[in-house]
């Protein structure tokens, strides 16, 4: 599943979660912190996890 990141424009707290694409398209994201739903998506870095060792 992918991770998202977050930041909470009332309280500037940055937090990431662990949702499925379908949950993430659906509903709106409240800061753990503050409980607001003022919350903008941040880029974040892609990382990906393969077999080969390099």
């Amino acid at each position: 599943m992918p991770t998202y990141e977050f930041k909470c424009e009332k309280c500037k707290k940055a937090f990431s979660m662990v949702r499925s694409i379908s949950e993430h398209a659906k509903s709106k994201v409240a800061c753990p912190k503050c409980k607001s739903k003022k919350v903008t998506q941040v880029i974040s870095v892609f990382m990906a996890k393969t077999s080969r060792k390099s």
